[in-house]
């Protein structure tokens, strides 16, 4: 199992939260995410390495950006 931990800018509530969620949940290998609104930090367990690159894709059209 991998874990990978991102911080991410652009979350004003929870609905922001829930949409994230959801789109990374599509990744395949993608098991849960946990995302925290109030500081962006965003918590991502699969059973493969998702990388970053993946994460914008899928983050592409929103107002949230990964910052590492």
């Amino acid at each position: 199992m991998f874990s990978k931990t991102i911080k991410l800018s652009g979350l004003t509530c929870p609905a922001c939260q829930k949409l994230i969620e959801k789109r990374i949940m599509t990744l395949p290998g993608v098991k849960q995410v946990k995302v925290d609104y109030n500081t962006g930090i965003t918590i991502i367990s699969a059973d493969r390495n998702i990388q970053l690159a993946d994460i914008k894709e899928v983050l592409k059209n929103t107002p949230y950006e990964p910052q590492n």
